[in-house]
């Protein structure tokens, strides 16, 4: 949904595919017209509303119109001067066609508010001017996708997801090793991810695939008026 007034826009999509919440990006304006359309979207969804992932002073004019912290992401970076080992499992990069069974992976793979839903992850695709989507399946089918992108020499690693049943088993270094090199292929000199705070098994292959964690942190801040 865009919410315009004057000069003024925001984009409003469902949280995820099973809340009421809502995630609202600001394209342009101030704290007055967020505040404004934060209200008219929780009017109409009924749930929370929740800003993008943010750096320290993009969050002024969320903080301005009633935003508060909800969480904290960390930053990571890798040089791609260096491939990774491509794995064991095999993948596949390209136009995505079935959005519904990413969206599937996606909330078996996460819990609760760290599910982004079809509308998120067609968010993420769209949130670099290249990108791709990378599958990994057995003879099954899919069980786990990538989203990355490239914007100058820098690549984002958007989206990793694998389905619990098979996480642990080679599944994601494969996903994050293709996704470095579809990066590399297009001209990224580096990748950038962010990852909860605290111990975790995406944090540990992050760190064995040789990313380092930067001084940058993230915030998702939420709209309860």
């Amino acid at each position: 949904m865009v919410i315009r007034t004057g000069w003024s826009k925001s984009l409003g999509r469902p949280w995820n595919d099973e809340h009421r919440d809502v995630a609202i990006r600001l394209d342009r304006g101030g704290p007055g017209f967020l505040r404004r359309a934060s209200e008219y979207l929780q009017a109409l969804a009924g749930g929370s509303v929740f800003s993008p992932a943010l750096l320290g002073l993009a969050t002024r004019v969320w903080l301005k119109a009633g935003y508060l912290n909800h969480v904290e992401l960390d930053v990571m970076e890798r040089s791609l001067r260096l491939p990774l080992d491509s794995g064991s499992k095999p993948t596949s990069t390209g136009e995505v066609t079935d959005y519904p069974t990413l969206g599937d992976i996606d909330n078996r793979a996460f819990e609760g508010f760290w599910r982004i839903g079809v509308e998120g992850i067609k968010e993420a695709v769209a949130a670099t001017p290249l990108a791709r989507v990378v599958l990994t399946g057995n003879e099954q089918g899919p069980v786990g996708y990538a989203v990355v992108g490239v914007q100058s020499a820098t690549s984002y690693l958007q989206r990793i997801a694998v389905l619990p049943d098979f996480q642990g088993s080679g599944f994601g270094v494969s996903l994050l090793a293709s996704s470095i090199g579809w990066a590399r292929q297009h001209g990224a000199k580096t990748m950038v991810l962010n990852v909860r705070g605290g111990a975790g098994r995406a944090r540990d292959l992050y760190l064995r695939s040789g990313f380092a964690l930067t001084s940058s942190k993230l915030r998702v801040l939420r709209f309860d008026a």
